[in-house]
């Protein structure tokens, strides 16, 4: 039986086949070996092949042609199909180099010859790209042609292999003539070959990669079509045998489907080549190195589908794909940051498509771990980067977040400026920053720069992006909503005409059916409604409405992007009734904007705008109450994240304006129970105010039933209240702000596990019935609510809760009134008097002033919307000397809200210690007038607090000598001068020596001095209760409710300006009721009470005297004026009078 040994494919060979016996000679042997390669193809056979020719020339004495052929063939066999060794190939070219010398110049063989060298030139210029050596090759196989009878078997291949080398030399010179003579030479050898099919289907994927380096040179759709033609011939014409072609012309034409579908944006052609790689991925091992490449364009292509059709499968399954990438590959794989950063972008769909955050913030982390894990010299970064801040804007938009808006901006420049000038998708990061340059102006309107930079970049982007390019609509539309918002900002007809015409040209471009995001629809109809009441033509609003409708019927029903156009339906209905006074019109715009309101996958922030815009609307009260109560249990949503800084917080709940007040207003109205409408209220506003309150709630019960949760709260309390600063630094892809929000989400888990206790049910929870009454032992509590329906009163007695309708008072009247700069002058508190405070007064039974000697009734006021403006703790006939004032007949304090109140109330009162009173005397301030007397105020305080055992203390006037003395005192009192900022009221704030660097409310509010339980901070400057810009006046942020949130049981402050002459007066007489009183939470607000009444009977008097000059003639026909002092008059009446401004706030 014949010996055999296996070779590395598993066949088995004749042994002698390749052992020398003892009678052949080497070169029989070389012979035999060859023979056997012939018949098996078996690659192990060329080393065997090499060492025995190199033994038999060696042995020769002269140069033998066919043998350096033989040996150079071998090597280049070996270098084509075991490894790829670029020595191999050099020594094969030098042989056959030294063959083609030794043979005969007429003979066949140095044709033969000539045509390997040629094949191995080829092979050469791929590593060398020197042209000599493919013109070199060129020659050799054009040369040996011309001497090839016509029916020669070998010469289609011969014809072939020109064909290849000319496609080679056109791929690099893009010379015509070159792709011309390739292209005949390839279709003249496959029409003439009589070669088996799969050599024809290589030649033919040969001459497809010649028309694709022509579609590559010149852009041709018609070339491009050639390609997919041909790759699918040469699919066609491989044999089910050849699994490893079959494959690679696979992956080929499916690759090319997919161009193809990028330039005509046939689905057909893209849904063929993800078949075709789903069949690649499913034949190719896991394990196999090219699996990770296959299916990572696999889920880029099935993302592509879910672009084009919506179809929320395709996006599942892209996701599905690309975490099986992710499962898989490690860390250095060249793809791997790439592919987290596709991951997060279709986590950022998925959000986009269901509206669940959580699959934002996912989004966030895995761009995060992206940017953390790519090489900094990749040339992915500029793509990595630019994903990462795509994603951190939107979460800016939705949760609030300046911090990650900030973040953007940072990442989207880097992105720029990392991307070569030359680089054919620069207009992607152009796009990118323009846009988050426009973002961060819509935050900070007063940054012109940015919105001037944002339209520059995105004008530069549309120079740098073809016009069929499919992402040309989504800047086309950016830049036509930033002219929208300079034509807001500047007024500009231009701005709104180019808006309009760049509008439409995006729509145009619009390829698909299916448009995840429609800005470009939504921004052309706001420019449409815009130019319609600028004088425009009615036909503005008709078509706008008709594209919104048109976009809104192709719209999956679960996309979140609904509430967008439903709302916008809902504006242009509006706007079209205004003109055509049309009931049908007003009926479509509620039916839009209840829809809107009702979309479950919506943003919240539109769901909470479009119910804000549509209950005036309402021809029925009951569907107003309706749609404002699901508006209502939204709006904890949008500030319940407690990790973002108070000014995000602050802008979101901006969108919430007015609601609350509505729809408690609407429940009054309907006769709902008082405590329903007060809950209401309760629920909708003063959010950012309450949460600081619940982590800084005192837990001393709570630590002495479970000490394990007290303990826990603690330790998130702290992490909470940590100084936010930067939630980034300039490390890329690190989130410093990651701890906060997971421990705002553990802090709100914590609570619904202590309300599972016996005990603590009610832990931080919505008042009760019975707490509310409970609120009203020292004292009723006056809720004056105000809205769009006017006016109505929610008065909170410790027996009862009841509601009244101020019938008499008017949405527009009120409006008109809080516009004004006279709400302190004596007309004005007449007027509140009249409408408002004398009937809850004689509702509550307070008809008459209290004998002097006799403790006078205590009253709260909480005023919303515009009234909190307002002074109703000064409001009456006080010219008629009637006792018909408030401050004749009670004694008031205000609060935000009722859980403030409760809240503050329940604080602990420590004594314990050394008191000291931190006095500021700002008399100096650089670019603010001079008050001569802030020096004196201040000493009378000093004066009192020493008699009261309270030992005065000042420090410097920085920001951060200030904080430390707030820490350590018992008495605050700033005598000097604030400042109330109308665009963000967190940075309202006290003025100091140093202008640069104030202290705000936001820097207020990070205090956290509830264990010490300051008693009293009493602020002496101008307008420090002011809330300046009606969509914050929910959530009344100032400098007064600042101070009261940190901590202080009482605050002192202002509604408006003050007169430094007065202050003076006001704070002595309050002090020393303090310190009569045994500084009790009494004493403060009756001391302020005897100061305001005092200075109101000594303005009284000056009136008394001016009255009488006026009766004797004596200033017949001019103005009431009354001299105050050298520099200002009061024109009686019409001037606001100088004791009504000051205000307490307290338990």
């Amino acid at each position: 039986m014949e010996q055999t040994f296996t070779n590395s494919q598993g066949r088995a060979v004749p042994l002698t086949a390749v052992a020398e016996s003892s009678y052949t000679t080497q070169q029989s042997r070389l012979e035999r070996v060859l023979q056997s390669y012939r018949d098996t193809n078996d690659p192990d056979l060329l080393e065997e092949i090499i060492q025995t020719a190199r033994k038999v020339l060696e042995a020769s004495t002269e140069d033998n042609a066919k043998l350096l052929h033989t040996l150079a063939w071998a090597l280049y066999k070996r270098y084509k199909e075991v490894i790829d060794d670029y020595g191999d190939l050099e020594e094969a070219m030098k042989l056959e180099r030294k063959a083609i010398e030794a043979s005969a110049s007429d003979s066949m063989d140095r044709q033969r010859f000539s045509y390997w060298l040629a094949l191995q030139l080829g092979d050469y210029f791929y590593h060398t790209r020197n042209l000599d050596d493919v013109d070199e090759a060129i020659g050799l196989i054009k040369s040996s042609l011309e001497k090839f009878p016509d029916e020669s078997p070998t010469k289609a291949a011969h014809m072939a292999n020109l064909g290849i080398l000319l496609k080679e030399k056109f791929s690099v010179l893009r010379v015509e003539d070159d792709f011309e003579s390739g292209c005949k030479s390839l279709e003249t050898a496959i029409a003439s070959s009589s070669e088996d099919q799969n050599t024809i289907a290589t030649w033919l994927e040969k001459l497809a990669d010649l028309y694709d380096a022509k579609h590559g040179n010149l852009g041709r759709l018609e070339d491009l079509e050639t390609v997919c033609r041909l790759r699918r011939d040469s699919l066609s014409a491989t044999a089910d045998d050849r699994e490893r072609d079959k494959l690679a012309r696979q992956i080929q034409l499916a690759r090319t489907l997919y161009e193809l579908f990028e330039e005509t944006r046939n689905l057909s052609e893209l849904q063929e080549s993800i078949t075709l790689t789903r069949e690649t991925v499913a034949v190719t091992p896991e394990d196999d190195p090219e699996w990770l490449d296959r299916i990572r364009k696999l889920n880029v292509a099935i993302y592509i589908l879910y672009h084009e059709t919506g179809d929320s499968k395709d996006l599942e399954e892209a996701i599905n794909v690309v975490k099986r990438y992710l499962e898989k590959a490690s860390k250095d794989h060249p793809h791997w940051s790439e592919q987290l950063s596709n991951y997060s972008n279709y986590l950022d769909s998925l959000h986009s498509r269901t509206g669940d955050l959580a699959h934002l913030e996912e989004a966030v982390e895995f761009g995060r771990m992206s940017l953390k894990d790519i090489p900094k010299n990749s040339p992915n970064l500029q793509i990595v980067l630019g994903n990462l801040s795509i994603v951190l804007s939107r979460r800016s938009m939705i949760r609030g977040s300046m911090v990650d808006l900030e973040e953007s901006v940072s990442y989207a420049r880097t992105a720029l400026e990392v991307t070569p000038s030359d680089c054919p998708s620069r207009y992607i990061q152009l796009h990118n920053l323009g846009s988050m340059l426009l973002k961060r102006f819509s935050r900070n309107q007063e940054n012109v720069p940015d919105l001037n930079q944002g339209i520059a970049l995105l004008r530069e982007a549309l120079t740098s992006i073809s016009s069929t390019n499919p992402e040309i609509e989504s800047i086309l539309s950016r830049l036509a909503s930033a002219l929208d918002t300079r034509h807001d900002k500047f007024g500009s007809s231009d701005d709104l005409e180019e808006g309009i015409e760049i509008a439409r040209k995006a729509i145009a471009s619009i390829g698909n059916p299916f448009v995840e995001r429609p800005t470009s629809i939504s921004t052309l109809a706001a420019l449409l409604k815009k130019r319609f009441r600028a004088g425009g033509s009615l036909d503005d609003i008709i078509e706008a409405i008709a594209i919104s409708q048109k976009t809104l019927e192709s719209m999956p029903e679960d996309s979140p992007f609904r509430t967008d156009l439903w709302t916008t339906l809902g504006d242009l209905f509006a706007a079209k009734f205004g003109t055509t006074w049309v009931t049908s019109d007003l009926e479509e715009a509620v039916r839009s904007y209840r829809c809107a309101v009702e979309h479950p996958t919506g943003s919240i922030l539109r769901r909470i705008i479009a119910a804000t815009s549509v209950m005036p609307l309402c021809l029925s009260l009951q569907d107003a109450y309706d749609i404002g109560r699901t508006a209502i249990n939204l709006v904890p949503g949008i500030a319940t994240a407690r990790s973002l800084e108070t000014g995000d917080r602050q802008h979101l709940l901006s969108f919430a304006r007015g609601l609350a007040a509505s729809v408690t207003g609407a429940a009054i109205r309907l006769k709902k129970d008082p405590s329903e409408a007060l809950a209401i209220l309760e629920q909708g506003r003063g959010i950012l105010g309450s949460s600081l309150d619940d982590i800084r709630t005192d837990i001393k019960e709570l630590q002495q039933a479970f000490p394990q949760l007290a303990e826990r709260f603690m330790r998130l309390r702290e992490e909470l209240e940590s100084s936010t600063g930067s939630h980034f630094s300039d490390e890329l892809g690190e989130d410093r702000g990651l701890r906060r929000r997971n421990a705002a989400e553990n802090f709100d888990d914590l609570l619904d596990e202590i309300r599972k206790k016996p005990g603590f049910e009610d832990f931080l929870g919505p008042l009760t019935t019975d707490q509310i009454r409970a609120a009203a032992a020292y004292g009723p509590i006056v809720v004056i609510n105000s809205s769009w329906m006017g006016c109505e009163g929610i008065v909170i007695e410790r027996e009862r809760i009841t509601s009244m309708v101020f019938k008499d008072l008017d949405d527009g009247e009120l409006m008109e009134r809080a516009e004004g700069f006279d709400l302190g002058t004596p007309d004005m508190l007449e007027w509140l008097w009249d409408t408002i405070t004398g009937r809850v007064l004689e509702a509550l039974g307070f008809t008459e002033t209290p004998p002097s000697h006799q403790e006078w009734p205590h009253a709260w006021w909480i005023p919303t919307g515009p009234l909190s403006r307002f002074p109703l703790h000064t409001s009456g006939r006080h010219r008629e000397r009637s006792g018909k004032a408030v401050m004749d007949r009670v004694i008031s304090s205000y609060s935000p809200s009722l859980r403030a109140l409760v809240h503050g109330r329940r604080q602990r009162v420590v004594t314990a210690g050394p008191a000291k009173a931190l006095l500021i005397d700002a008399e100096y301030t650089e670019n603010h007038p001079h008050l001569p007397q802030a020096g004196a105020e201040i000493k009378v305080v000093s004066k009192i607090c020493e008699s009261m055992a309270i030992r005065p203390v000042s420090v410097g006037q920085s920001k951060q000598d200030m904080l430390s003395g707030l820490r350590n005192c018992k008495i605050f009192h700033f005598a000097g001068h604030g400042y109330t900022n109308g665009d963000d009221p967190s940075k309202s704030h006290l003025c100091l020596s140093d202008t640069s660097d104030p202290l705000t409310v936001g820097d207020i509010l990070k205090l956290n001095l509830h264990e010490a339980s300051p008693f009293l901070a009493y602020l002496s400057a101008c307008s420090t209760g002011r809330v300046q810009d009606d969509k914050f006046i929910d959530e009344s942020i100032h400098l007064i409710s600042a101070f009261q949130l940190a901590g202080f049981r009482h605050v002192i402050g202002t509604l408006w300006k003050v007169r430094d002459k007065h202050c003076v007066d006001v704070a002595r007489v309050t002090y020393e009721a303090i310190r009569e009183g045994g500084m009790t939470d009494d004493s403060v607000c009756r001391g302020l009470h005897k100061a305001t009444r005092m200075l109101r009977d000594s303005w009284l008097e000056i009136f008394d005297k001016k009255m009488e000059r006026l009766v004797q003639g004596g200033e017949k026909g001019t103005r009431d004026v009354i001299p105050c002092d050298d520099e200002e008059e009061i024109i009686v009446g019409l001037v606001p009078a100088y004791w009504v401004p000051y205000v307490h706030f307290g338990v």
